[in-house]
């Protein structure tokens, strides 16, 4: 070959490191090549993990407390023991998560927990197996929908960063279209067969979700890591976890706003039968309702987010949940509960979505882990709405319940605003 094709050759065949690092359709391209369709494969584990949740949720108390014969009190205990043992579960695989070289693992394993604890309330009807299950497995089972989303970031952060933050939004929202159908199906199954039949239903897309990260793991090119952020020399290790204090007060807020919404959800179904005179199926249409509403509000808040700042959609956000549950307790019917559920749809809407952006930025550079406080949040909310529930409903006074939780979501929106006065209003311009 003569000397000149062989040095153009060279230099076609072998790049410079800073050539290649100016090269970003390389990262695509690189992403396209995976032998299986990553994007659809997590629409579908999104998916399998709102039927998880929404088969069983809105059924949790009618269970334990109508079926199994627990006291409210009794009931609250072990929701309450699980939400304690959950926050120190979550924060350990959180933490694990950033140094595993495979985050699939982690979502596979906390999956097949899934399977193990609504498998056996199925199998096993009895308040013992739903203790166990509820307080020492579902505290695993519940990490895998918070990994789940830390798998989402990361790996879109690698292959496709400037479409990172959207792709977390547009998966959380078919996490909503399962709200959508499966509540209303649920309601009709629990109706016609037996109210454990959700519990099978959870079980299996459990299952699911572990034969989407077992295909997974079968394509190297999904096995994707953050690198650890490098910590200031002479800072402690500890500076690596700091939270800001704003950050810190709008994970408060959020908590207590959640915290009221889990109150709401767990007196929801027994004020719906008891007071409104609806029916189990009511329940179900409530919840799919709901979640109808909320799908097309998480696209108004998708546009939102680029105008106005994250702390005062979360803030106002638990105002509209006040607004609904206080006027919620007032109400005497079941129909006159459907026309206000477009409240319900925004709030929650934004509760469960722009919640996921705004804590997965807490502690840079460590998304795992910054995921986990998403999975912290939440079972702290249950362990503060379970232990409300406990206290307010012994009674079987739904409505006095109601009024609390509207209260304590005012509260939360007020601990966000205040921790973050400078952050409230529109998006501020970049800086030069």
């Amino acid at each position: 070959m003569p000397q000149r094709s062989r040095r153009w050759l060279g230099r076609w065949t072998a790049p410079s490191a800073q050539a290649r690092s100016r090269r970003p359709w390389r990262r695509d391209a690189m992403a396209s090549e995976s032998r299986l369709p990553v994007t659809a494969l997590l629409g579908a584990n999104m998916f399998f993990s709102g039927v998880s949740y929404a088969a069983t949720i809105p059924y949790a108390s009618l269970v334990g407390v109508d079926t199994l014969g627990m006291s409210p009190g009794f009931f609250a205990t072990v929701m309450s023991a699980g939400a304690i043992f959950g926050t120190f579960v979550s924060l350990g695989l959180g933490y694990l998560s950033d140094k595993l070289p495979d985050r699939r693992l982690l979502v596979l394993l906390t999956a097949l927990t899934g399977i193990l604890a609504h498998g056996m309330i199925y199998l096993w009807p009895t308040q013992a197996s739903f203790t166990i299950a509820m307080a020492l497995i579902m505290p695993f089972s519940g990490a895998a929908y918070g990994q789940s989303f830390g798998y989402v970031r990361v790996y879109y952060l690698k292959h496709r960063p400037e479409r990172a933050d959207f792709m977390v939004q547009a998966l959380r929202t078919v996490f909503t279209l399962a709200w959508i159908v499966v509540p209303p199906l649920a309601g009709w199954v629990a109706a016609e067969f037996s109210i454990f039949d959700v519990f099978l239903a959870s079980a299996i897309a459990y299952a699911g979700i572990a034969a989407v990260f077992a295909l997974l793991m079968a394509d190297p090119k999904a096995a994707v890591q953050m690198p650890a952020p490098v910590r200031v020399k002479g800072a402690s290790l500890l500076s690596a976890f700091e939270l800001r204090p704003g950050t810190l007060a709008g994970i408060t807020g959020l908590i207590v706003m959640t915290g009221a919404m889990r109150l709401m959800t767990l007196t929801m179904a027994l004020f719906i039968v008891s007071d409104l005179g609806g029916t189990v199926t009511d329940v179900g249409l409530y919840a799919g309702i709901t979640a109808a509403t909320e799908a097309p509000l998480m696209l108004l808040l998708a546009w939102l987010t680029t105008r106005v700042t994250k702390e005062t959609l979360l803030a106002g956000a638990g105002l509209v949940m006040a607004v609904f549950i206080g006027l919620t307790s007032q109400l005497e019917s079941v129909p006159a509960l459907f026309w206000l559920l477009a409240l319900n749809g925004l709030g929650t809407a934004a509760l469960m979505s722009v919640n996921i952006s705004y804590v997965q930025d807490a502690i840079k550079g460590r998304v795992g882990l910054s995921t986990s406080l998403m999975d912290v949040v939440a079972i702290a909310a249950n362990l503060l709405g379970a232990g409300a529930f406990g206290v307010l409903a012994s009674g079987g006074d739904y409505r006095f319940a109601l009024i609390v939780a509207a209260a304590v979501s005012v509260l939360g929106a007020a601990i966000m605003a205040a921790g973050n006065l400078g952050r409230l209003g529109g998006l501020k311009p970049a800086q030069a």
